[in-house]
């Protein structure tokens, strides 16, 4: 399992964002809603990448009282863009002590698929979808940023069996724990942060590719991988 943790019945996944908001101190200026988006994007795609759906969300909020509505708007949109009613959301809010900066963390709580066909890594061909992107990169060029909507649609119909996000260590930090000793050659800059999943690997079986080419129109670039 990925990033992930199995509790009781449940699959628990998790992300969060720092120093990114609305605040004046804040590193990188962005709404709080789109910080929102990025942070639960990520920790639903990680519950794609355990085979999982969320049904429920829990918002841990650092920026004070009047971000929390916002924070639950960015939330609401990720599941809105997948076709999906948004599980209730609950959580705390910081509210005794003033930040100087924005902070959110984003916990899901999902339900296993069981029906879904299991597959071995090496029965997949694998796809980067995306570009590298971080922090300002990812306001100036949201166009290269892997969208949900295709990914979730080919995940649900089983077009694509694994989704894999791609995070703070790069697509070589993924490759490693993919596959292991093996060479991998990828059109991406391999060593540069994906920020929030700018990047996601998917492993497509071999019957699906001309379907998945026809989904992920840009982007879209199969790797090529051997023993060493």
């Amino acid at each position: 399992m990925r990033n992930a943790m199995k509790v009781g019945a449940f699959i628990a996944t998790m992300d969060n964002a720092a120093a990114i908001g609305q605040k004046p101190q804040d590193v990188v200026s962005a709404p709080d809603q789109l910080t929102a988006y990025m942070t639960a994007r990520v920790t639903f795609l990680e519950q794609l990448a355990a085979q999982a759906l969320p049904v429920q969300v829990l918002l841990a909020n650092f920026s004070g009282d009047a971000a929390w509505s916002r924070y639950e708007k960015g939330i609401q949109q990720v599941f809105a863009e997948a076709g999906l009613t948004c599980p209730a959301i609950t959580g705390s809010t910081e509210s005794n002590m003033p930040t100087l900066q924005s902070g959110l963390a984003v916990t899901m709580l999902g339900e296993i698929q069981q029906q879904r066909r299991a597959f071995d890594h090496d029965q997949l061909s694998w796809y980067t979808y995306g570009l590298p992107l971080v922090g300002e990169e990812v306001l100036a060029q949201p166009e290269d940023v892997a969208q949900l909507l295709p990914v979730f649609k080919a995940w649900q119909s089983e077009i694509v069996q694994q989704v894999w996000p791609v995070g703070s260590r790069g697509l070589q930090g993924e490759f490693a724990r993919l596959f292991g000793e093996r060479h991998v050659e990828c059109a991406l800059d391999g060593a540069k942060s994906a920020g929030p999943c700018t990047v996601i690997l998917l492993g497509i079986a071999p019957d699906n590719e001309s379907q998945a080419q026809k989904i992920f129109l840009r982007n879209f670039e199969k790797l090529r991988i051997s023993e060493k």
